[in-house]
């Protein structure tokens, strides 16, 4: 009994420490497009990563017809509101586990910080 407990114990914490889903995330935009944008992902892309390098990792955030945009008050915004250098916040519509191969996805909500 006890080292079924100690092996279900043992892949629980291992399951926990392999997770690298991300469902939110903050960025900067690279380029708005007419239903994408081009954002520094570079932070999701090394997170639990051993031995990356500073290397930057754009990634293609499409813009769905259900994508909400939001201000910073929470008001509805327009994609050609956001521009060059612009913070956001994004929600992706599913969790996705981004890396250096996975950098398009799909937001659920996009908010401008500042």
């Amino acid at each position: 009994m006890k080292l079924r407990l100690l092996f279900t114990l043992i892949v629980l914490l291992l399951s926990v420490g392999c997770a690298r889903d991300v469902s939110v995330f903050e960025s900067a935009i690279y380029s708005v497009g007419d239903d994408k944008i081009t954002v520094d992902c570079s932070d999701e892309v090394n997170r639990n990563r051993k031995n990356h390098t500073d290397e930057g990792y754009p990634c293609e955030v499409r813009v769905i017809e259900d994508t909400s945009l939001k201000d910073s008050q929470g008001e509805t915004i327009q994609l050609d509101s956001l521009k060059t250098n612009d913070l956001i916040r994004i929600t992706l519509k599913k969790p996705l586990n981004i890396s250096k191969n996975n950098r398009s996805f799909e937001a659920k909500e996009i908010r401008l910080l500042e």
